[in-house]
């Protein structure tokens, strides 16, 4: 075949399902050859997605695929057309080209059917832009939606073997300058999970002032330092968090900011500007965000700057396209499975931060569990579990009952030895010990964590490398 003819079937769909079909009759082993590429709903043609659902039908019942089978299943076709006359044709069609690049066809039957959703998606938005008792944010957030939906389904999963999956372990270590994997910021927690994977789902939960949001931006300002990162923070506004993020190098609190700062406080802040300059780290912070919108600005940043991990905080304050109200534990739920498959399709670490609910934070028992995770739902999604706990804010929750006596004194001791740690407990890890707990120094003024044993905050810039 020419390639003026190939490039001609190319842009005439019909003869291109005709030329699919025909090869795939004419041998069934060019089935095998393209079944990870094309599906029924590729075909734009009603009459080639009956006869694909009879040749498909056949192959997973272990049946040979021939004219004679197809022929007795498909009977009349549109307009009245003889099955067997028409597969007839298919064969000749088929017959009539030198060598089909069978492959090439099935790919660009993948394009042509995602071009055809895009196109109907296109129409549908134009048609809801006219009524005017339709939100625009919502024609926005439905068409990201089915868009997303659109890019999934153009993705192909292709089977692999051992040796080509080491080729691409192989591939992606060399070209990677920092490595597969991510550092985590402090010695100590490097100590308990290792690394942080790429592909990988971390939910990090935790009581209202864990410092759950302080870590994460703790970690993210020590990996952007080589990694290109992502923040969505849906609880706070983009300056609150940076001077906050920010105060364990300047000495200037976020109180400091609000009541006015001295000369040497504004010259502590320039210094600071330039110390982050070349952070690779890009802050989101809206009012509100949906999860399709997370996906789309994250694709959208994989592709301007490169990205090796985000985060998000916190899992249910992402909306959901929904006419109907969600309840809040599944609307985590879904929303930690929709990470983790953003993890996967950008290869990167994705930390999705998780507030436990009022009665995780009643319980008699104030360790974190699993459970805690609304219900304990989320868990099937994670690679990697952590929660933070104040043991010092909740023993001053939970006094005893009386201030006498021995118990009294315990508590008193306790608190006094829990005052500026925070306890981080690594619940679930899939490529680790499940269970494992590490203290960590904790300065609440500048929203600092530091390693008990060393005091240092980061790990020399050279140990980076």
């Amino acid at each position: 075949m020419s390639n003026d003819n190939a490039q001609s079937i190319m842009f005439n769909n019909n003869i291109l399902e005709q030329l699919i079909l025909g090869a795939i009759l004419q041998n069934e082993a060019n089935y095998w050859e393209i079944s990870d590429i094309i599906s029924m709903d590729l075909f734009g043609n009603d009459d080639h997605k009956k006869i694909y659902a009879i040749i498909y039908e056949l192959a997973n019942d272990n049946r040979a695929i021939r004219v004679p089978i197809v022929a007795g299943r498909l009977g009349t076709l549109s307009n009245e057309q003889d099955g067997e006359t028409y597969l007839s044709m298919l064969l000749h069609v088929a017959s009539r080209e030198d060598s089909i690049p069978l492959v090439d066809f099935a790919y660009e039957l993948r394009k042509s059917a995602t071009r055809r959703k895009v196109k109907a998606l296109c129409e549908s938005v134009i048609k809801s832009i006219g009524d005017s008792n339709l939100d625009p944010d919502q024609i926005v957030d439905r068409a990201s939606e089915r868009l997303a939906d659109i890019s999934r389904n153009a993705q192909i999963e292709h089977e692999s073997t051992i040796s080509s999956t080491i080729n691409q372990i192989f591939n992606s270590a060399t070209q990677r300058a920092a490595g597969m994997a991510l550092r985590p910021c402090l010695k100590g927690l490097e100590d308990m999970i290792g690394c942080f994977s790429q592909g990988s789902l971390v939910l990090w939960g935790g009581a209202p002032g864990s410092g759950k949001t302080a870590f994460a931006m703790q970690q993210l300002l020590y990996s952007s330092a080589i990694h290109p990162a992502s923040l969505f923070e849906l609880e706070m506004d983009n300056m609150s968090l940076v001077a906050r993020s920010i105060s364990g190098d300047t000495g200037v609190s976020m109180r400091d900011i609000l009541n006015g700062l001295s000369e040497d406080q504004l010259s502590s802040l320039l210094k600071a500007k330039s110390h982050f300059d070349n952070r690779k780290l890009t802050i989101v912070s809206p009012a509100k965000m949906s999860i399709q919108q997370v996906r789309s600005r994250a694709f959208a940043h994989k592709k301007k700057f490169g990205l090796d991990i985000m985060c998000v905080d916190h899992l249910k304050l992402l909306e959901r396209p929904s006419k109907t109200r969600i309840d809040p534990v599944e609307r985590a739920y879904e929303n930690a499975r929709d990470l983790k498959a953003l993890a996967k399709d950008l290869g990167c670490v994705v930390i999705g931060l998780c507030q436990f609910t009022k009665a995780a934070r009643q319980k008699e028992n104030p360790e974190p569990e699993m459970e805690d995770f609304y219900g304990g739902s989320l868990e099937e999604h994670a690679d990697l579990m952590l929660a933070n706990f104040n043991r010092h804010a909740w023993l001053e929750k939970n006094p005893p009952a009386t201030k006498n006596g021995k118990m009294f004194e315990d508590w008193m001791g306790k608190k006094q030895q829990t005052k500026g740690e925070i306890e981080v407990y690594k619940l679930k890890d899939r490529f680790g010990s499940p269970r494992d707990r590490h203290i960590f120094d904790w300065d609440g003024r500048i929203t600092q964590f530091k390693d008990k044993a060393t005091q240092e905050q980061f790990f020399a810039d050279a140990e980076l490398l």
